[in-house]
């Protein structure tokens, strides 16, 4: 029985794709392998709740520490790992504590980003990686692992997408809407996540008299986003929620999902909102462009804005969201399941 650690520093602070990701994993590990994991976790005052985490999984925290936590967290890995090493190691960053992993360590990194985004960290990367005798990359698509070329080697990096627990998320099952239609993007702050391009299309009294326009997210691009709202007198029609925790129940009572970000790794909050059945609009650009064939999203081209609001005319109707949004659904519940991930990375695990 392999023995298995995921240093997942932020795992109980917050509810990004990483988390999720290592939430969904362990726990399919667990149920269909039996595989003994043990998560190290940086401790927060106020832990989220995930759930339902199987009863095998154990936890180590490192003390929470306000500026300290890096240097606390070094500490802490060699102590736990001084008394136990395990088979094999997974790791989602490399500069928050985990290049004191023995070099002798078996590591499964995880690729989370493209390097379009942060290149000073993956400059890091590879000033580090060769330091360790078996380090294997995992890229969470084809896009991250073409931009990783030119700092690693790409015979040591395999492509697993993403999984998810569709029985989680809520799904749609009534399509007729009475009133405007609600459009969702659930993601960071950001100005690489496109959201300041859909609220541009609010300019238009048309758009402003069929839709209303609901972001779930924080992030430091807030207050140049309400200026955009301001910019084009949507105050009545954009509506900024925060975090929200509950996500998953959430996406059903949106009747169109839009994320016009260009430098996803994956975009998993689109394959949950496809899950759940909501008709879903992306820019034509990696990852979106090769993960989707045609007819289970609509694809437009990047600042094509004149582009968005066409498909947003022809999602007013009904018959045309629920096809659409059906035929989403029907892709991702087969093609990105919890199973299916978890499958790839125990074959990973017993190659390396």
């Amino acid at each position: 029985m392999k023995n298995l650690v995921i240093i997942s520093p932020f795992q109980f602070r917050l509810q990004r794709g990483v988390e999720r990701f290592n939430y969904y994993l362990a726990n399919q590990l667990v149920k269909a392998y039996n595989i003994r994991i043990t998560f190290f976790v940086w401790d927060y005052p106020k832990r989220i709740n995930w759930g339902k985490w199987d009863h095998k999984i154990k936890f180590k925290f490192v003390p929470y520490s306000r500026y300290f936590q890096v240097y606390f967290a070094r500490i802490f890995y060699w102590k736990w790992l001084s008394l136990k090493r395990p088979d094999v190691y997974l790791i989602n960053f490399m500069y928050h504590g985990e290049s004191i992993l023995p070099k002798t360590s078996k590591i499964l990194y995880v690729l989370h980003s493209p390097a379009s985004l942060i290149p000073s960290r993956y400059e890091f990367i590879a000033s580090v990686y060769m330091k360790f005798n078996s380090l294997t990359f995992i890229s969470v698509s084809k896009s991250v692992k073409d931009a990783s070329k030119q700092y690693f080697n790409s015979n040591s990096n395999f492509v697993v997408h993403h999984g998810l627990d569709f029985s989680e998320i809520n799904r749609k099952s009534y399509y007729e809407q009475k009133g405007k239609l609600k459009i969702l993007t659930v993601a960071a702050l950001e100005s690489w996540k496109g959201i300041q391009h859909v609220i541009s299309a609010f300019k238009e009294c048309e758009i402003k008299r069929n839709f209303e326009y609901h972001i779930i997210g924080a992030g430091p691009h807030y207050n140049d986003l309400y200026q955009e709202v301001i910019k084009n007198n949507a105050e009545d029609y954009v509506s900024f929620l925060g975090l929200k925790n509950n996500v998953h129940s959430l996406y059903s009572n949106y009747d169109i999902y839009c994320q016009l970000s260009d430098g996803e790794a994956f975009g998993l909050s689109v394959i949950e909102a496809m899950g759940a059945g909501l008709p879903t609009i992306v820019y034509n650009v990696p990852p979106f462009d090769y993960l989707f064939p045609p007819g289970k999203v609509i694809k437009i081209e990047k600042d094509y804005n004149e582009q968005l609001k066409l498909e947003l005319f022809h999602l007013l109707s009904s018959k045309n969201r629920q096809k659409l949004g059906l035929e989403g659904q029907k892709f991702v519940l087969k093609t990105f399941t919890k199973e299916k991930m978890a499958d790839e990375y125990f074959e990973i695990i017993n190659m390396v």
